[in-house]
C-alpha cells in the first residue's frame, strides 16, 4: 500500500507541475476557461456522446455512465466530470493493479517494478484526461484477476460461478467500453493454439489436463461475453442507424484498410513510442514461440545474448536499430556480447501456462497487429493501446520472471526512471496543446 500511495503522490505531482508550467495546461485540465480555446481530442467526443447519444465508432459504456449518474446539461459539464473522474478511478485502483501483478507474476521484485511501469510511465497520462483507459484498466484488472483465481484448483463451487459470472459481465462490459471483440477471439484462439502445442510437446499430459477443462469453460464465457457485449451497441445503432456494424464501419472514415506496409517497422510516422510497443509485442510472442522451438527439439537450455556494454543501450531509442547493431557485433564483434543460458525451457515455460498469462499476450499482443495491418500509413495510438492497460504488463512481468536474468531486470528499472521523464514530457505537450500519441 505505501509504493501505490508513494507513486499516486509522484504521478501526480509530475502532473502538477508539467501543467502549471506549460501556463494555459492547469486551466485546460480543470476547464476554466471555454473548451473551444483547447483540445481535448478524443474526451471531447465521449462528452459530446454523454449528452447526445448516438451510434458512432465510440463506445457507449463510458459517455453512458456519465449521462446517467452526473445528468450534465452541457459538453463542457460532461468533459468536466470525465477528466477528474478518469483521473479519481487511475488513482484509486493503483492497490488493485498491484495486488493484480503480484498474484498473476508472482515474483514480488518484478511485479513491483512492472506495476512502476504502468503506472508512471508516458501512456499512463491517458488514464486521466477524459479517455476509457481508467475505466477500461480497472474493468481489466478486475477481469485478470477473475481470471487467474478461477485457475485455481482449491475453490469452491459457489465460488467458481461466481468468478465465472463476474468474467462474463466483465467481458460484456469490456466489450461495451471498447471495440475489442475481434481482439477477444483472437485471445481464445491463440490460447486454444498455444496450449494444444504444448500438450503436443509435452512428455505427459496429466498436468495439463484441469487446465483444458478450465480453459474451455474460461473460452466460451469470453467469447460469448463479448459476443452480448457488441451487439447491446450493435443493436442500438440498428435501431438509431439502421446498421448493426456501423462501429465498425465508422472506422473506415478514418482512412483504415487492411494492408502490409513493413516500412512501418522503421519509419512508424508517428511517435517513437509507438514503435516500442510494437517490438515490445513482437518480442514477447518471439520468446514464447522460441521456448515452445526449444521443448520441441529438446533442448536442455537456451541462450539470450545481451550487449557486454552499457552504452550500446541507448540505440534502444529505436528497437530495429538495436537488432541491428546486437546481430552486426555477435558476428564481428563477440567481445562486446554477452552470451545468458537459460536452463531447462521447459521449466521456464510453466510460468507461461496459464489462461490468464496467454489471454494478457494475445489480448495486448493483437492490438500492435491490428494497428500495424489497419492503419493507413502511420502507427498512431500503438502505444496507448498496448502499454495504457494492464495486459502487456503482465507480459513484461511473465517474461522478466520466466527468465530470471538480473541485467534485464537493471534496464528495466532504467527504463522506468525515463518513462516517469516520458511522462512529464507528456503532461507538458497535453499542456501546451501538443500530440500525445
Amino acid at each position: 500500500m505505501i509504493i501505490c500511495l508513494l507513486v499516486g503522490v509522484i504521478y501526480f505531482l509530475i502532473q502538477t507541475s508539467l501543467l502549471l508550467a506549460t501556463g494555459e495546461g492547469w486551466t485546460k485540465f480543470w476547464l476554466l476557461d471555454h473548451i473551444e480555446n483547447f483540445q481535448y481530442w478524443d474526451a471531447s467526443i465521449y462528452a459530446q456522446l454523454a449528452v447526445n447519444p448516438a451510434c458512432s465508432a465510440f463506445y457507449p459504456l463510458w459517455p453512458s455512465l456519465v449521462r446517467v449518474l452526473t445528468k450534465p446539461d452541457t459538453v463542457e459539464e460532461a468533459l468536466k466530470v470525465m477528466i477528474v473522474t478518469s483521473e479519481v478511478i487511475f488513482l484509486a485502483s493503483l492497490p488493485l493493479a498491484r495486488l493484480t501483478f503480484d498474484r498473476i507474476i508472482k515474483n514480488t521484485n518484478v511485479s513491483r517494478l512492472v506495476f512502476i511501469l504502468y503506472a508512471l510511465g508516458p501512456n499512463a497520462i491517458f488514464h486521466s484526461i477524459g479517455y476509457t483507459e481508467s475505466l477500461f484498466s480497472l474493468l481489466s484488472l478486475l477481469f485478470l484477476l477473475s481470471l487467474h483465481t478461477a485457475e485455481q484448483k482449491e475453490i469452491s463451487p459457489v465460488k467458481t460461478l461466481s468468478l465465472y459470472g463476474a468474467i462474463f459481465v466483465l467481458s460484456v462490459l469490456l466489450n461495451l467500453l471498447r471495440p475489442v471483440l475481434l481482439q477477444s477471439w483472437f485471445a481464445i484462439t491463440f490460447i486454444l493454439i498455444i496450449l494444444s502445442i504444448i500438450r503436443r510437446i509435452s512428455s505427459s499430459n496429466a498436468d495439463d489436463l484441469p487446465l483444458t477443462a478450465n480453459t474451455t469453460t474460461l473460452s466460451i464465457l469470453i467469447g460469448i461475453g463479448s459476443i452480448v457485449g457488441y451487439s447491446i451497441y450493435g443493436f442500438f445503432c440498428m435501431n438509431t442507424a439502421g446498421n448493426f456494424l456501423a462501429p465498425f464501419q465508422a472506422q473506415q472514415s478514418w482512412g483504415k484498410t487492411i494492408a502490409f506496409r513493413p516500412w512501418l517497422l522503421v519509419f512508424p510516422r508517428s511517435l517513437l513510442m509507438d514503435i516500442h510497443a510494437l517490438y515490445t509485442s513482437i518480442l514477447v510472442f518471439a520468446l514464447l514461440g522460441y521456448l515452445l522451438y526449444a521443448i520441441y527439439r529438446g533442448w536442455r537450455e537456451i541462450v539470450i545474448n545481451l550487449p557486454s556494454k552499457p552504452w550500446i543501450y541507448i540505440f534502444l531509442f529505436h528497437p530495429l536499430l538495436f537488432i541491428a547493431i546486437l546481430t552486426g557485433l555477435s558476428y564481428f564483434a563477440k567481445g562486446w556480447i554477452k552470451s545468458i543460458p537459460i536452463h531447462h525451457p521447459r521449466q521456464v515455460l510453466n510460468n507461461w501456462r496459464s489462461f490468464t498469462v496467454l489471454y494478457a499476450i494475445a489480448f495486448s499482443g493483437v492490438h500492435c497487429i491490428i494497428n500495424f495491418l489497419v492503419n493507413a500509413g502511420y502507427l498512431y495510438s500503438n502505444a496507448r493501446y498496448y502499454f495504457g492497460t494492464p495486459y502487456a504488463f503482465v507480459s513484461i512481468g511473465v517474461m522478466l520472471t520466466s527468465l530470471s536474468v538480473p541485467k534485464l531486470n537493471r534496464l528495466m528499472w532504467v527504463i522506468a526512471a525515463v518513462g516517469a521523464v516520458w511522462l512529464g514530457s507528456q503532461w507538458f505537450n497535453y499542456g501546451s496543446g501538443g500530440w500525445l500519441g
